[in-house]
């Protein structure tokens, strides 16, 4: 496999609103989805090295929540019933037809490369808080910055990459 550790992220964060919503469907207890996305993100994180970059990631990390799900049921009869194999396959397949349909691979490219173009300051601080999850107030203190200098620069870097998304995408840009 091809992948390249440093596009985790990218890829991950495109997809999470996805991920999230695809656990969801199927497990309704709050506590429990979050459980549940939390552990798929830590298994993408671990196996991320097998992961083919040539496909689809959000496909991918579906494929690893349905597992997940899967897991969960029969070892801790967590979730309900109606949760079967076949329709987490059905509810896969909607998503990546969804996916197909909205472009969501071309998004996840022009998001990996506009990461790439970052200043390595900026890459740092966003890594921080969207890699790490780290707060405001401790990327403030490990980069030297204020708290509102932190949030200065994660407002502009985001307006960077939502401007160059648009761009490599052919988009109109709107302030």
């Amino acid at each position: 496999m091809n992948s390249d550790p440093e596009q985790f992220l990218p890829l991950f964060l495109a997809a999470q609103s996805d991920l999230r919503a695809f656990i969801g469907a199927t497990v309704r207890d709050r506590a429990l989805r979050e459980d549940v996305f939390q552990e798929v993100a830590m298994v993408l994180w671990r196996t991320f090295e097998r992961f083919d970059s040539s496909r689809s990631f959000g496909a991918w990390a579906r494929g690893v929540a349905a597992r997940k799900i899967m897991e969960d049921r029969r070892v801790r009869a967590k979730l309900p019933d109606y949760c079967t194999l076949e329709t987490l396959e059905v509810l896969s397949e909607s998503f990546e037809t969804q996916e197909a349909q909205s472009g969501w691979a071309e998004r996840e490219q022009a998001l990996a490369y506009c990461l790439e173009l970052l200043p390595e300051r900026s890459a740092k601080v966003m890594s921080a808080k969207y890699g790490r999850g780290e707060a405001a107030e401790q990327i403030a203190g490990e980069m030297g910055l204020t708290l509102e200098a932190v949030y200065q620069a994660l407002s502009r870097v985001r307006k960077q990459l939502r401007e160059c998304v648009q761009r490599r995408l052919g988009l109109p840009i709107h302030e």
